[in-house]
């Protein structure tokens, strides 16, 4: 799974044809009508995931606890794997408080007192696991096929239609306005579409071999998020009054992304889950949980959307000092392709030129700022298999390989004599202010 991205289906499939089948003819005959060593995809997960507890535990010096009545192996592990996702939340990684010579860069001032600079950078990759539809909600679906989570379970019976309150009628997702019924016959349609489609998909199987399918086309279920406006209707006779948008949500919601912190040399220190979107609200959180303290704060905080964080930092109604000692620059490539060059604040705030420590006396940039771009499509690669996770299994899931994918990084940067090692954590956790940024 960590190299490469093989789903737990796969897996089972491997060992049934290989060990499983070795094992079966070497049973005796009386035996092999009445045992078989076939493993499906469930028992594949609950391997894994007791494996990796009894590691973490070990790791810890701890013991595992599990209950014994629990009504499946999957509820059994519940608590456990929610007890790590919380020990693994902001300053959890235990690549955390990493450095080396590609992300952090030592410095010795004119009295011999050294100085570190380290480098993130932080972006978002669509992942998605059925969340909440309640907009920006974080708690947990009781089952992965809901649209709500239990405290907002009654707006599931509601009408579909984004700006509606009525209930829903009987039988239908929509209330009963003729306008909004129309918006989910429409949607019924293009479910009969996706039906003829996937029959059309199911006889190219017998022609073309399950691997030549992509991953995850199967699916693709009538209880995905949709959201049908106005204009995908055929409707000739519009309003008098004007062209007024209706929207309707039917199926799931999903997460937005999943916001990642990697250092400069690749390592991810930090992950979290985005509900919603994307907003600088959320980023400068996300830092806030992951660097708790101004001395575990980097010293330089690549974002392609730095500059609208910049300017919300620095609205005068609401002035936030927390990053005032660090540089908030816009990745190279996004402030040369994607930003304006009369975007003046922009310039002014987030131009990685600003700051003299950020390149080398020879003109090179001394941090790599788009380290981020390499970690976002391996972790991406994990999509079809988690899409149906329930979070828990997500959340751990996702949190192991990222802590496996650095174990191995940091091993390939000592054969590559980069020096990486860990700053202790009591440095980083500790309240005295640390040395100014100076901008040019």
């Amino acid at each position: 799974m960590l190299v490469a991205w093989t789903s737990a289906g796969n897996c089972a499939r491997i060992y049934n044809d290989g060990v499983g089948r070795s094992i079966t003819l070497s049973l005796p005959v009386e035996f092999k009508n009445d045992y078989h060593v076939k493993l499906d995809t469930e028992d594949v997960w609950a391997g894994l995931m007791l494996h990796w507890l009894l590691e973490d535990a070990e790791e810890r010096q701890q013991v595992l606890e599990l209950p014994e009545d629990a009504r499946s192996q999957s509820k059994r592990l519940q608590f456990a794997l929610r007890q790590r996702n919380k020990r693994m939340a902001g300053t959890g990684q235990e690549a955390w408080n990493h450095a080396c010579n590609l992300c952090c860069w030592i410095t010795v001032n004119t009295s011999g007192q050294q100085g570190f600079l380290r480098s993130t950078v932080t972006d978002g990759v669509t992942i998605g696991r059925p969340a909440c539809s309640s907009h920006d909600c974080e708690s947990p679906l009781k089952s992965v096929k809901d649209r709500f989570c239990p405290a907002h379970a009654d707006q599931d019976l509601l009408c579909v239609v984004t700006t509606c309150s009525c209930p829903a009628e009987k039988g239908y997702r929509t209330c009963a306005d003729e306008k909004h019924r129309r918006l989910e016959d429409y949607n019924s349609e293009k479910e009969k579409a996706m039906f003829q489609l996937k029959e059309r998909l199911a006889r190219l199987r017998t022609s073309q071999p399950r691997e030549g399918i992509p991953q995850g086309a199967e699916d693709t279920g009538r209880d995905e998020e949709v959201i049908i406006g106005q204009d995908g209707v055929c409707d000739t006779d519009k309003p008098e009054e004007g062209n007024q948008k209706l929207r309707a949500r039917f199926g799931r919601r999903r997460s937005h992304n999943e916001e990642l912190c990697v250092a400069s040399c690749g390592v991810i220190i930090g992950r979290e889950t985005f509900y919603g979107s994307e907003a600088p609200t959320k980023v400068v959180s996300f830092w806030k949980k992951l660097f708790p303290t101004q001395r575990s704060l980097p010293g330089v905080l690549w974002h392609d959307n730095n500059c609208r964080i910049v300017a919300m930092l620095n609205n005068p109604a609401r002035p936030d000092k927390y990053f005032e000692n660090s540089a908030l620059p816009v990745d190279v490539f996004h402030f040369k392709c994607k930003h304006k060059k009369t975007d003046d604040h922009c310039n002014e705030h987030c131009n990685p030129a600003n700051w003299s420590e950020l390149y080398t006396p020879e003109g090179t940039w001394r941090f790599n700022s788009s380290a981020a771009e390499q970690a976002n499509a391996w972790i991406g690669g994990y999509q079809t298999i988690v899409r149906e996770m329930q979070a828990d299994r997500y959340d751990f899931f996702l949190d192991e390989m990222i802590k496996r994918r650095n174990r191995n990084l940091i091993s390939d940067l000592e054969k590559r004599n980069t020096n990486p090692f860990l700053i202790p954590r009591e440095v980083l956790l500790c309240e005295d202010p640390p040395q100014l940024l100076a901008a040019t």
